[in-house]
């Protein structure tokens, strides 16, 4: 009868465990370009996707707006809520196909 040590089968084993472990664990690259922008703009809110559009539309980052004084930045803020407000209007105002009157 032969007993194995700690260098027998069983430490091997282990030690190819811990090495697939360690492949799986590893963490994938984060995105990069393009698809990180559409992962980010995937995973706001449908408020925070238009704010970030105005404020493209106005050229100005959330870091420049954070960077701007108090006053410069209640009136970019502003614009933002007025910006949102009228485009909100303006889609309420074009639906259609709501209600349907039918005759027969």
């Amino acid at each position: 009868m032969q007993i194995s040590g700690p260098a027998g089968p069983l430490a091997t084993q282990k030690a190819q465990t811990a090495s697939a472990a360690g492949f799986f664990a590893a963490q994938p690259e984060a995105p990069t370009g393009a698809k990180a922008e559409f992962l980010k703009r995937a995973q706001m809110t449908f408020a925070e996707q238009m704010r970030a559009q105005v404020l493209e539309a106005l050229g100005v980052s959330e870091d420049e707006l954070k960077a701007m004084s108090a006053e410069e930045r209640e009136a970019v803020e502003a614009k933002i809520r007025e910006t949102i407000k009228a485009k909100v209007e303006e889609s309420q105002r074009e639906q259609t196909g709501l209600f349907v009157d039918v005759k027969v």
